[in-house]
């Protein structure tokens, strides 16, 4: 299951249909083995370390100096049909400083993205760069069908401790470099300051744990005169672990799977009773919509029907639209801390380009602070770029702040060859039994589905 982060307007979570694995084998074998040329990059100088406490980011474009051919490449992204015009404008930028590179931008829905992407790899005419969700990317990266940057790096000096290194990590194998951070998303909690005002409760801050989430919620949830909740004290998608459930898997001190990815650890005291904290919000303590409700209502937050959401960044520009007056505050702590997760999005480049030096000056560009900056603007996810997340988003926006900070504090969402079949048999058992409808404990679905879960990984 994955969670639909189309551009600017976040949120309804859909099912990836399964990777074609046939579709991608066929691409790696007529994939060519790409070098860097030689005169792409005639002197290479390496980048300067971003400081953390850097202010504005510098103007000089990370591509500046390419002397290859002219050229014309592809660049593919998953998003709303207006995210064209958001990235056109970068892409417009990245033409006037490397002018002998002309790049055209297509946009599609989350799901035909990977319908139309695992097509074009099948054909051997994938795009020349696209967006690479972090948990998927094992899946291509072990088909042989993206081009590994190293050779690029190391030629051009490039420093990568310029970016989020939880976010570089993602795209790093032993095998080398298969992509840099083109942004990431956190999550967080959402409130709305007139129903905390009209109850005269002080906003969430960092003090919050599970038990003052429970309290405040319980307090925020309003009934009507016929008896019928018309308020919500909390909402979150219980249908994708990134929204809240995994993050409460990690502040109760468990996890999801073992870091050699062989075996499932969801069945543990301490990942089941993050599960269950989730499952008693909405039908122990009733301040969260069940499933029935939230398919009606949709996102509660959003509709003004609720006064928290747990919920990524990439719904800040979702509410400002909706007109909402909210604040952002950190996840509330649980019992073994503080924990939120991080998930990058990545631009990779296909294995089979015929303009690989374009493709990775273009790659490049999208994590310079100069096309950081304008992503930021967009308020649809976090800059990569340390130099533009730390500084200028930092303070774009009341709440960006706790956005940035929560990067320290953050555990990649898992990523893992098998991640979407893995994910799927998981989140069905927890829809079934768990949110949906309370049939099971969180403890009891989780032993259930445990062999499942273990066969998949085996059979990776």
């Amino acid at each position: 299951m994955f969670t639909d982060r189309s551009g600017s307007s976040g949120g309804r979570r859909r099912l990836l249909a399964v990777l074609g694995a046939s579709a991608l084998i066929v691409s790696a074998c007529g994939g060519s083995t790409a070098t860097p040329s030689s005169a792409a990059v005639a002197s290479a100088t390496p980048a300067a370390p971003a400081s953390l406490a850097a202010g504005s980011p510098s103007a000089v474009p990370s591509d500046a100096g390419y002397t290859g051919p002219e050229a014309a490449i592809t660049y593919s992204i998953w998003g709303d049909p207006q995210e064209i015009k958001n990235q056109q404008a970068i892409v417009d930028a990245f033409h006037a400083t490397t002018p002998k590179i002309t790049v055209k931008v297509t946009v599609s829905d989350w799901e035909p993205y990977w319908d139309k992407l695992q097509t074009s790899i099948a054909g051997g005419d994938a795009p020349d760069v696209f967006a690479m969700d972090g948990p998927l990317f094992p899946d291509y990266q072990t088909r042989d069908v993206l081009l590994d940057l190293k050779p690029y790096i190391d030629r051009d000096g490039y420093d990568l401790g310029q970016l989020a290194d939880q976010a570089v990590a993602d795209f790093t194998t032993p095998d080398g470099q298969f992509g840099l951070p083109r942004d990431l998303n956190v999550v967080a909690l959402y409130y709305n300051k007139k129903m905390f005002d009209a109850a005269g409760i002080p906003y969430p801050d960092d003090t919050w744990d599970w038990a003052k989430l429970t309290e405040v919620a319980k307090q925020l949830t309003l009934k009507g005169a016929d008896g019928k909740t018309k308020q919500w004290g909390f909402y979150t998608e219980s249908t994708d672990m990134e929204n809240y459930w995994s993050e409460l898997v990690w502040q109760n001190g468990g996890d999801i799977v073992s870091p050699d990815h062989k075996t499932s650890l969801v069945a543990s005291d301490q990942a089941a009773g993050g599960i269950q904290f989730l499952q008693d919000l909405i039908w122990k303590d009733k301040v969260m919509p069940d499933a029935a409700i939230t398919d009606a209502l949709g996102d509660a937050f959003e509709q003004g029907q609720a006064a928290m959401e747990a919920n990524g960044s990439w719904l800040v520009a979702t509410h400002q639209a909706a007109g909402l007056d909210f604040g952002i505050a950190p996840l509330p702590k649980g019992p073994a801390g503080r924990a939120t997760s991080i998930n990058p999005t990545g631009a990779v480049v296909y294995k089979g380009s015929k303009s690989p030096d374009a493709a990775w000056a273009f790659v490049k560009y999208l994590a310079s602070p100069a096309a950081q900056t304008k992503l930021m603007e967009l308020k649809a996810s976090l800059p990569a770029n340390k130099a533009v997340l730390t500084g200028p988003f930092a303070t774009s926006f009341d709440g960006a702040k706790v956005l940035a900070d929560a990067i320290a504090y953050a555990h990649v969402k898992p990523s893992f060859k098998g991640f979407n079949d893995w994910t799927t048999a998981l989140q069905t058992e927890l829809d079934a039994n768990v949110f949906t409808e309370p049939k099971k404990t969180a403890r009891q679905a989780l032993t259930d589905v445990l062999p499942a879960l273990d066969k998949i990984l085996a059979d990776q």
